[in-house]
């Protein structure tokens, strides 16, 4: 498939994601045609996530096959996944990040969300990419060195310094050992940030609770 054909499916993914679960933002629409999806998944054949943690591999490399809404793992041996589209574009639209603001993102996993926030801030915005993974965190630098307006960076989300925040996004693979005694306040620059949980799937999505809040001082 040619990139200009792969433009196409892409604008259709984003299309059919963003109608799925009733989002109507186009910038959220736009910034899901914008990125390639394959730039953070590594090379194809590709470990599309079924139910009872099963993966199920594409039928061949060909980048296509990751324009559908589903999840993809970027570690299946862990259960560690690029999380599904749909999910992450509602989360996006009940945030509402917009031009000029700074995002921290905590589980940046390989970078692809980071990479879709990055398009919804701009170039005046910022993202904050945290992983606690280092050889993702590693990968997640890698991957997106071409958007100037995201900082990766490795370690802990509940404890890395970060700037005073608009949006806090945060992902984490399994919860019950990392959630407790942070997730209800985060300090940046002396401001505390309640976060709330929008949504949380554990036993559907291979262990992964996701959460994301406009911050207030």
């Amino acid at each position: 498939m040619t990139p200009d054909e792969l433009k196409i499916v892409r604008r259709a993914y984003a299309k059919q994601i963003t109608a799925a679960v009733r989002v109507v933002d186009e910038r959220v629409e736009t910034a899901f045609a914008e990125v390639p999806r394959e730039d953070f998944l590594g090379h194809g054949p590709w470990p599309i996530f079924r139910m009872r943690k099963a993966y199920v591999p594409t039928p061949a490399a060909d980048p296509v096959y990751l324009y559908t809404d589903d999840i993809v793992g970027i570690v299946p041996e862990r259960h560690i996944n690029n999380g599904q589209p749909s999910l992450h574009a509602f989360l996006l639209s009940q945030a509402a990040p917009r031009a000029g603001e700074h995002i921290v993102h905590v589980g940046a996993g390989a970078g692809y969300y980071s990479a879709i926030m990055a398009k919804l801030v701009a170039a005046s915005g910022k993202v904050t990419a945290i992983e606690f993974e280092p050889e993702l965190a590693a990968r997640a630098k890698a991957n997106l060195t071409a958007y100037r307006n995201v900082s990766v960076v490795p370690g802990d989300g509940s404890s890395v310094a970060f700037d005073a925040a608009d949006v806090i996004y945060v992902m984490l693979e399994q919860p019950d050992r990392r959630i407790s005694g942070w997730t209800g306040s985060m300090m940046a620059e002396g401001l505390s940030y309640r976060l709330r949980p929008i949504l949380g799937l554990p036993a559907a999505i291979g262990a992964t609770c996701t959460f994301a809040e406009r911050c207030s001082s």
